[in-house]
């Protein structure tokens, strides 16, 4: 899963600026928010263009099907006359944690304004820290959760600019290694003060 920004739509497909790392033929499902009406729109799509250095983080979808609302919402943007954005810097921000946890906090990560990817196994983490530079890791797992501490010092390793997060219950179990603890029902101001407090300010 990945929280993400639409540059582009087309009758055809769409535009996402992500850091998500997708393949070429990958067969995706895409919720997003139409701006006309305020209703989620979810649509399916293959994967023809990458997302990564060389593309800019730009990932595009091919449409397949795509139901009569999808064609009204591009119709909504022609006439509102919205052309394709330039993708602009956004904080790259991996969340690692249990499918149901990543669920719970989906509202919050969609609201932070963040690209957001979701790992929940060793190997999935592995590949992003290993493949992708990333401004923050956020653990959504509790302080007594043993595996808080191996993924923390792999993204030391692997990534050690990176902003070590972890969001649950209890208290920091090893301040060297996460930098911030954040108490599961903070709001998203506290959220996003642990991972931006001290940052430079981004520019596009």
């Amino acid at each position: 899963m990945a929280v993400c920004r639409t540059r582009d739509v087309s009758t055809v497909g769409l535009c996402l600026d992500t850091a998500a790392w997708f393949a070429l033929g990958t067969r995706l499902s895409v919720a997003l928010v139409d701006p006309g009406t305020g209703t989620a729109l979810e649509v399916i799509g293959d994967v023809v263009r990458e997302a990564n250095e060389k593309t800019g983080w730009s990932l595009g979808v091919l449409l397949i099907a795509p139901p009569p609302e999808w064609q009204a919402l591009v119709a909504t943007a022609a006439r509102a006359g919205i052309t394709p954005t330039k993708a602009a810097q956004r904080l790259r921000v991996l969340v690692v944690g249990d499918g149901h946890r990543q669920r719970s906090a989906m509202a919050l990560y969609v609201t932070s304004g963040w690209d957001v990817l979701f790992a929940t196994d060793d190997d999935s983490v592995k590949e992003a820290i290993e493949s992708i530079k990333l401004d923050a890791v956020i653990a959504e797992l509790d302080a007594s959760d043993s595996r808080l501490v191996a993924i923390m010092t792999a993204v030391q390793g692997t990534q050690p600019d990176a902003r070590r997060i972890a969001r649950g219950r209890g208290q920091n179990p090893s301040p060297e290694l996460v930098h911030r603890y954040v108490d599961r029902d903070a709001g998203l101001d506290a959220l996003l003060d642990a991972v931006t407090a001290g940052l430079p300010e981004l520019q596009p």
